[in-house]
Parts: C-alpha cells; structure tokens; sequence
C-alpha cells in the first residue's frame, strides 16, 4: 500500500457520511479523522462504525459528524516523550483496530500534525511483523466450493480474515478440510443461503469486501436445474450487492465466466470488448449479473468482473468434471481419454491456484484501477485446442489410450481469450502449469485421500441430481 499522506484521511464535519466513505475506501487507512473550520479535531470515524450507523437508518447523505467517535486513539504531545504512555497508547489501538498501521498525532491545540507508522515509534508493543493487510475482514460467498477453498486459504496464508457464506449445496467437505488446514484461526463459516435477507445481513457485519463465487456452475448443471440456476447465479447477485452498496461495503468482486464469449468462427484471441455471444443459461445469466452490477457503479460502490478461464488443478473441494481433471481421471482410472467432435475447439485454462491470487490482486490494488472493471483471467500461454490437451494427458499418463471421434461434439463453446489487460493493469502472471497439474492429479487420483474418484459429490450435475 502507498504511503498515506495526512491530508487524504482529514474530513471537514460538514461532509456527507457518503463522502467519508469514498476516503476510507480510497486511501486504505479504514477510517477518517474529522476536523471542523480551524482544523481542530473533532474525532474520528471508522469503515465499521458508519456501517453500523447505516444499519441503525443513518442517512448516507447526512453529515459526518452524526455519527462521530469523539474518543479516537490518537497521540497526544505531551505523550510522545513517555514510552510507556506510548506503548499504552499502542496496546488500546491494536485491540480495537487488529492489523492498525498508523496513529495520529495531534498538537497542543489540538489539531492534527503528523501521521505517524507504528515502526517509526520503534515499540516493544509493536505487531510481530506479520503481515495483516490491516486485519482486513473478507466475505466468500460461495467459499465451500472448488475456486472458494483454495481461495480462502491462500487468504488467510495472507494474513487477512475470511467469513465464507455458503448452502453447502455441493457438500461440506471441502470447507471442513480448510477449517482443519487453518485450525479454525482467522475463519469463520456459516452455514445459510444468499438468497435469504437476514442470513445475508448477519454476514455482511463488520466485513470491508465481497467476493462472490456462490452460482449453479457449468452448461449442464444450469441446464437441469434452469430456476435454481437464475435464482442463484443473477437474483441472488443482485440482492447481495444492493445489500453490500447500501452498507458501504464498496469493493464487490465477481465470478463471471468466459463462457460469455461462447461460439466464436474465428481463431483469434477476445478481448474484454470483444461480442458476447453465449450459447448456454449459465453464459447468459452470468451477462445479466455482469450488465446489473455495472449499472450500480457510482462513486462509491465499485464492482469488479472477473471473467474466469476453464480451472483445473487440485483443490480441497475436488471437482472431477472439469476438462483437464476428467480427461487425467479417465486416463489414471479407465486407460482411455475420450474427445468428440474431433476436439477442435479452442478453451482458455487456469491453475485454480493462480485463479485465487487473480482475487487477491483486485483485493489489494488501487481502488480506481480495477474499479467497474472486467477483466478476463488466465494466462496467454494456457489457450488450448481440446485436441492438444488430450494429448498432453495422453503424454504424461503412459498406457492411456486417446480416442477421438469424429462425430459433431454437443458443447458448440469456442473461444480463445485475450489476457493482455489483467496482465498489465495488475501484473497478474500464471505460475502453474497444465503439464504440472496432471503430474499432480495422477498422484492425487492414485493417493489414498479420495476413496472414489467416481462418487457424485465430484461432479456437479451428479450431485445436483441426487440431491434434489
């Protein structure tokens, strides 16, 4: 994070709670200092605290200095030459506001003079070093799937806290892997639907970003379940980011899919501006969500589309039904790779591990540089011919036998994806590769950790069927 400047946190008390979020939000500090016409402090205001405000029918428009903290943790003067009222200071800071970076420091008079970070004061009480992201609190919905758990933990191996909403729809044992992984530090699960107002407002308290992964996932799930499919992937969207908009929770990002992209007769690379041209209801009700979030921008909320490549790779919530898994299970367990349609077809792939750093990345930059913006997620390097993906696996399990048949193929999608903005606006870079993820599903599929790699709870439409 840039350096705060003092200036960016000070707030006159005639400005609009609305405005004062647009700081927090903008310069990272997590709160406001209030200052009246002849730059006295007033007190001071935190991101939690006006969302307290606004859930108790706080008018956003309505001045700063309503809801005001006059008792904020600053640093007097007459203190700072006294390190233990220093480390005091410090201690009462530091369980208010877990992971804090800077305190205030006010003149005799009272007005603020200087910003200080806590290293400058050299203290015994200081945080042990471990980086916190200022104990920034993180809602997953959707956290118990396949992308969710790899996510969480990279998440709290980052040092932030996560809170997963999720209907364990597919099952509970992958989030139950993760809380033992964490030890149940630094997470928090519950157990609710989205789609249910008061579970959604218990788990919006004190969070200070959205990641939304919940949706009924891939062509032939949403296929059979169509309802359940526009309830959860485009009304439950709309219901949680009206929720997280009108409670100042301003970064939202969203899991699209470049699915959107669908049937394309040309073999060259789309972009984000590139037509839309989805041949399936899971395609066209992740367009719905993408065209309702974008028209919430303003100049506070800021949603953020990320228009995810095909993921494979290994994850505590396992999916066997993803192109690079099955075909790797198939080979291991069956000797035999199967490809219709000749397996022509261009898919843009993804590490599910890079995948949970691309959300990282829009968690940690600059608010005005990802803010309403859509950005395909992958690696330019990772755009494959189905054909060529069979042949990998092919390679690298000997004794496989690759069949290909000719007949039309029943899945018409055919894209390849251009990932040029993401990797330049974000620096965003894929570290794993296909050939490394097959090496490692061969030992996971030969491991004994997963007892029947053919039992539904891997396979969406499976589950989805037995269960409802």
């Amino acid at each position: 994070m840039k350096q705060v400047q003092l200036k960016n946190i000070l707030i006159k008390d005639v400005a609009s709670i609305k405005e004062a979020m647009r700081n927090i939000d903008q310069f990272g500090l997590r709160m406001v200092f209030v200052v009246d016409k002849n730059n006295t402090l007033l007190g001071a205001v935190s991101d939690s605290e006006v969302r307290k405000a606004i859930i108790k029918g706080i008018d956003i428009k309505g001045k700063i200095s309503n809801i005001l903290n006059k008792n904020p943790i600053i640093l007097e003067e007459k203190d700072r030459k006294n390190p233990y009222q220093v480390n005091k200071i410090i201690r009462e800071l530091y369980e208010r506001m877990p992971g804090s970076e800077y305190i205030l420091a006010v003149d005799k008079k009272h007005r603020p003079s200087e910003l200080i970070h806590l290293r400058e004061l050299n203290l015994k009480s200081r945080a042990s070093g471990k980086k916190t992201h200022r104990g920034k609190h993180i809602l997953i919905v959707g956290g118990a799937g396949y992308l969710g758990t790899v996510l969480c933990l990279q998440l709290i191996k980052s040092g932030y806290r996560v809170r997963v909403l999720d209907s364990m729809l597919y099952g509970d044992y992958g989030m139950k892997k993760v809380v033992k992984q964490t030890k149940n530090k630094n997470i928090e699960v519950i157990v609710g639907d989205a789609r249910n107002i008061s579970t959604l407002v218990r788990a919006l308290t004190d969070i200070d970003a959205v990641i939304n992964l919940a949706a009924i996932v891939g062509d032939p799930a949403c296929k059979d379940k169509p309802e359940m499919a526009i309830e959860t992937n485009y009304l439950a969207n709309k219901a949680l980011a009206d929720a997280c908009k009108y409670q100042q929770i301003n970064r939202f990002i969203y899991a699209s899919t470049c699915s959107v992209y669908g049937q394309s007769d040309e073999d060259k690379e789309l972009d984000e501006n590139a037509p839309l041209n989805p041949v399936s209801l899971y395609a066209r009700s992740k367009i719905q969500s993408e065209e309702s979030l974008l028209s919430m921008k303003d100049e506070n909320f800021s949603p953020i589309i990320l228009r995810m490549s095909t993921l494979y790779g290994y994850s505590p919530r396992m999916r066997f039904d993803l192109v690079i898994n099955t075909m790797t299970k198939d080979a291991v367990k069956n000797k035999q790779i199967n490809v219709f349609g000749g397996g022509k077809h261009w898919r843009p792939l993804l590490s599910v591990d890079d995948a949970a750093q691309a959300y990282i990345k829009c968690l940690e930059a600059p608010l005005e540089k990802v803010k309403g913006e859509v950005f395909n997620v992958g690696s330019s390097q990772q755009n494959y011919r189905i054909i060529d993906i069979a042949k990998m696996v092919h390679t690298l399990v000997p004794g496989s036998q690759l069949m290909v048949e000719k007949s039309s193929d029943n899945d018409p999608r055919n894209y390849m994806v251009s990932f040029a903005k993401i990797e330049k606006l974000l620096k965003f870079k894929a570290r794993h590769s296909v050939e490394r993820a097959i090496q490692q599903m061969k030992q996971v599929i030969l491991g004994t950790e997963i007892e029947d790699v053919n039992h539904p709870q891997y396979y969406n439409i499976k589950y989805l069927n037995e269960t409802f």
